[in-house]
């Protein structure tokens, strides 16, 4: 399966895109999921993304609102070790 987003045509920064991807991704295996019946598979997700990693990883939820959203649905669908 694939997914393309294009960025919107304001000027958004780097930062504020990826944990973007990284939800759009945890979205995807949640589909994936629900329609090919797959529940005892080890998913692994991908991002050359230190600073989303962080955000991820960071239990102190000291982020913007937009950012606090993003990273509670990442964590609800996936675990910070995936």
């Amino acid at each position: 399966m694939g997914k393309s987003r294009v960025t919107p045509l304001k000027n958004v920064k780097v930062p504020r895109l990826e944990p973007t991807a990284a939800l759009v991704s945890t979205e995807v295996s949640s589909a994936l999921q629900q329609e090919l019946d797959y529940k005892n598979i080890k998913e692994v997700f991908w991002t050359d993304s230190q600073v989303v990693l962080d955000y991820i990883r960071n239990n102190a939820r000291c982020f913007h609102v937009l950012m606090t959203n993003k990273v509670h649905q990442i964590r609800d669908s996936s675990s910070p070790s995936q």
